[in-house]
């Protein structure tokens, strides 16, 4: 019984585990004109090519958009935490505190997803967009965020 109990235990630890970021931090980077960062989670998913899923919330005073360095950010995101960008999905998210200092993190959300690859010298290639909804997040990031 005990076992039984323990072993139940542990599964549960195991599902709560890969539903949190396994890294949560701030990324900060130097551009021509200003320092920028944003917050960056990374979470596991069951996706064989692209077994990471990257979030990276917008934020309001980074005195450009975001989107605009994606490749040059994936790229440091991966050197940083140590993997390929191009075995990730990147999800850039934009919400009410992308525009307004301070502002609360519900409410509209927009979400835009990006993937990397190659060029034929190795260099990161420029990311394939697409947006996305809650319900899509949700699938990438193990239901964590939606």
């Amino acid at each position: 019984m005990h076992r039984l109990l323990f072993a139940g235990l542990l599964l549960t630890a195991a599902a709560g585990a890969q539903t949190n970021p396994v890294h949560d931090g701030e990324m900060s980077w130097r551009t021509y004109a200003a320092e920028r960062s944003a917050r960056v989670r990374v979470y596991l998913c069951e996706d064989e090519r692209r077994p990471r899923t990257v979030v990276i919330d917008e934020r309001a005073d980074n005195g450009g958009v975001v989107t605009d360095e994606a490749q040059y950010l994936a790229d440091l995101v991966g050197r940083e935490l140590g993997f390929d960008p191009t075995a990730a999905t990147f999800v850039f998210r934009f919400t009410p505190a992308s525009f307004v200092p301070d502002a609360a993190e519900r409410g509209k959300t927009l979400l835009l997803r990006a993937t990397f690859g190659r060029t034929g010298t190795g260099a990161l290639a420029s990311p394939t967009w697409r947006v996305i909804g809650g319900e899509d997040l949700a699938e990438l990031t193990d239901r964590a965020l939606r």
